[in-house]
């Protein structure tokens, strides 16, 4: 054990003890503390053996100590950390997720096969990260496992998120105020244009009416949507675009990174966003556009899950990682849930030339999508024709709008639809702002964190 000789001085011992020798006395420490269970393991199964006090698992049918056994909340079975580990491991590196894994409860299911195959018991959250954590590398497996399960949850929620571009965290996007923290006024900032806004509103009362009449009738397959739903997703979404700020805090211990909700680049006071507005910019955003549509229309995406993958080589029938088997061809889910119909789904008919089937309009389970180039070509097209039909508008001052609070320049995109009309209508009368009470109280929130 290495030891420390003084130096005459307090401080400059203080100093090395702290620098130099508490580091390496904590490693000393921690290789000793590591030495001395594994020669306690050893000994405790050499004592297990000799008096024959070895259980077995129900899993791999090995042996091993009751320290280094789990069971089941259910049926009460045995299983090793072994297995649980190896178990843990397929699951997030392999294609056993949603076997494994119970989604639900966050907890890994029973390993143990059974007659019926249908024990629903779980091994518990604490045991299986003992488990996992004395494998090899199993601290990072446990951080994943737990870094999915909250995935997963996140994603059956469907909550609206904003993700910290740096890790894994992520914050809900709706905006919670209090009563009274913000209030609405008629915009005056062009008076001219609001009053012309206004008098067409008025002389549309008579549509809006019978549009109000057609909403409540029961005679409709679809019900349209109330005035009243329209108009409060209006206002909602002018309150997000003038109060939620353009700075992002990540608030996970191990990031607390600061970036921008823009361009997802690191804050720098003062911030100019990089997103690019030049005539390069403009390029680009259209080549963003046209290869973000064609990526969506090659991917599949599991219903399930929500993973989005493109198949390289192999069959046709997909296993997702969470369970889900579909049908890379058309789509169709192959799994029990769906019908049951597995490979008897793909064309059953002997071919001795290869090509098409001519018996059957079945999927082949081997080949790609002969229509698969042809479709991507056309979402390409697509988003380039609807990209130059947006940026027209947005030049000619028509649908497309700039947003902003708080020194915030936003382009919000507004669609064609009966909720886009809204939206455009309500963002040119109205404006947002928010009370000083709760802007006071925000910005003293934001010194406590940065403190």
């Amino acid at each position: 054990m290495p030891i420390l000789k003084e130096t005459g001085d307090a401080e400059l011992d203080k100093e090395l003890y702290q620098t130099v020798l508490a580091p390496l006395l904590a490693r000393y420490r921690a290789q000793q503390e590591a030495n001395d269970e594994q020669f306690a393991e050893q000994v405790n199964l050499q004592e297990a053996i000799s008096a024959d006090a070895l259980f077995e698992c129900g899993c791999c049918f090995g042996s091993t100590i009751f320290e280094r056994m789990a069971s089941c909340t259910e049926s009460l079975h045995i299983i090793c950390f072994e297995c649980i580990s190896r178990a843990i491991n397929e699951a997030l590196y392999g294609q056993s997720w949603g076997q494994t894994v119970d989604p639900d409860r966050g907890l890994l299911r029973c390993l143990v096969p059974t007659a019926d195959d249908t024990c629903p018991g779980c091994i518990p959250s604490e045991i299986t990260r003992r488990a996992v954590i004395e494998s090899p590398k199993g601290l990072q497996s446990w951080l994943r496992l737990e870094s999915r399960l909250r995935e997963e949850s996140l994603t059956k929620a469907q909550i609206p998120l904003v993700r910290c571009p740096v890790c894994s965290y992520a914050e809900s996007t709706d905006l919670y105020l209090p009563p009274g923290a913000s209030h609405y006024t008629i915009n005056f900032q062009h008076p001219f244009q609001t009053l012309l806004y206004i008098v067409c509103a008025l002389a549309a009362l008579p549509f809006l009416l019978a549009y109000l009449v057609l909403s409540y009738l029961p005679i409709l397959r679809n019900p349209l949507p109330s005035p009243s739903l329209l108009f409060h997703n209006s206002l909602t979404r002018l309150t997000k675009c003038t109060l939620l700020p353009t700075r992002f805090r990540c608030r996970a211990p191990n990031c607390l990174a600061h970036t921008c909700m823009t361009c997802s680049q690191p804050w720098l006071d003062p911030h100019t966003c990089s997103t690019p507005r030049s005539s390069t910019g403009e390029a680009t955003s259209l080549r963003t556009a046209i290869e973000t549509a064609r990526t969506a229309a090659l991917k599949r995406t599991c219903p399930r899950c929500n993973t989005s993958f493109i198949k390289d080589s192999g069959c046709n029938k997909l296993t997702c990682v969470c369970g889900y088997s579909m049908c890379y061809v058309c789509r169709q889910g192959l799994g029990e849930r769906d019908g049951g119909e597995g490979y008897r789904h793909f064309c059953q008919h002997f071919r001795v030339q290869g090509g098409r089937c001519g018996e059957c309009e079945s999927c082949d389970l081997y080949g790609g999508d002969d229509g698969e180039a042809a479709k991507v070509e056309l979402a390409g097209k697509k988003a380039e024709k609807e990209w130059r039909e947006r940026w027209s508008l947005m030049k000619n001052g028509g649908m497309g709008l700039t947003a902003g609070g708080k020194g915030k320049q936003e382009e919000a995109q507004v669609s064609w639809s009966l909720q886009g009309v809204v939206d455009w209508w309500v963002l040119r009368i109205l404006d947002c702002k928010e009370r000083p009470l709760h802007r006071e109280l925000d910005e003293a929130e934001d010194g406590l964190m940065e403190e």
